[in-house]
């Protein structure tokens, strides 16, 4: 049967579609501005030599995790460039977030596994074997080739985000109170806010069809493959100086750059985590032991290469 030019039309722009997140502040309820974009639907499995040791390589590509990774650049940089626009210093290395700012998640499909799940009911049945923790939230595990991911879903990671703030461990040091998301913007029919509780939850029922690109410098994009960067040949994946921009590694050397009394040639990654006072994490970690599922005696304890 032949194909009509609509319907080929059709698959065409499906290819296309590319499954995104970001964040995004809004001041003064009309000044909107995107912090940061990423997409992606790739994790690394859970071999060792294939993830690495050093934070060179992203081990969870998924777009949600790549927004927040390119967020925490970008908050860094603020407090480097000394921009006092969405961090406002009040001592040195203490910051608050600018308190007209409100700050958005983005995505434009339901988070993986369990808010996927709910709004695609045909699925359903097939995560209910997953589950990693019978009582209170439940836990699943990215799904991969080959070796087994340790990546925990989306819908787990923005749960944790929602509860103890989006800056991550060794940015929050530098930060007088959690950065809490104002409200969560999910493309879908379907309602999530049973999945994503004390927090706004706007379904958007209509698709983002336009891509525009403004005061961005190009350079600033990173396309990356199996967590390395586009196009790297083999030799080069593992080592510190060509990793990038919002691997472990780098986000780790601007944390280092902002922090006097610590050496970066001696403190681990490992210890500068630590270092965090964050109450909320804490607890966090309490109520969820199976959370840590890779070793950070592996894949934590890396310093930076001179």
């Amino acid at each position: 049967m032949k194909r009509s030019f609509e319907e080929e039309e059709k698959d065409d722009l499906a290819e296309r579609i590319a499954l995104s997140s970001g964040f995004v502040s809004v001041k003064d309820d009309d000044n909107i501005q995107v912090l940061s974009i990423g997409t992606g639907t790739k994790c690394l499995g859970g071999d060792k030599d294939e993830r690495g040791t050093q934070g060179c390589l992203l081990h969870d590509s998924h777009a949600e995790v790549i927004a927040r990774r390119a967020l925490m650049r970008f908050l860094y940089e603020e407090i480097l460039n000394e921009n006092n626009s969405i961090l406002i210093k009040q001592e040195k290395n203490k910051f608050y977030l600018n308190k007209s700012i409100c700050l958005y998640l983005f995505v434009s499909y339901p988070p993986c596994e369990l808010a996927a799940y709910v709004s695609d009911p045909i699925k359903r049945p097939k995560f209910e074997h997953k589950s990693l923790n019978a009582s209170g939230e439940e836990l699943y595990l990215k799904p991969g080739k080959g070796f087994q991911t340790t990546s925990l879903s989306c819908t787990n990671k923005i749960n944790r985000w929602i509860y103890q703030g989006i800056e991550g461990t060794l940015l929050n040091q530098l930060i007088l109170s959690p950065i809490k998301l104002s409200g969560l913007i999910i493309q879908t029919n379907t309602d999530l806010s049973s999945i994503f509780k004390d927090i706004s939850v706007i379904s958007v029922k209509e698709s983002f069809d336009y891509a525009w690109w403004t005061g961005l410098d190009p350079s600033s994009s990173v396309i990356t493959a199996d967590g390395y960067p586009l196009g790297q040949v083999k030799k080069l994946r593992h080592k510190q100086q060509y990793a990038n921009s919002i691997a472990k590694c780098s986000l780790f050397k601007l944390y280092l750059q902002l922090m006097d009394n610590l050496s970066s040639k001696t403190t681990t990654y490992a210890q500068a985590k630590a270092l965090s006072s964050n109450s909320l994490r804490n607890q966090f970690m309490l109520d969820n032991p199976q959370w840590i599922i890779t070793d950070p005696n592996i894949f934590y304890s890396f310093t930076l290469s001179s």
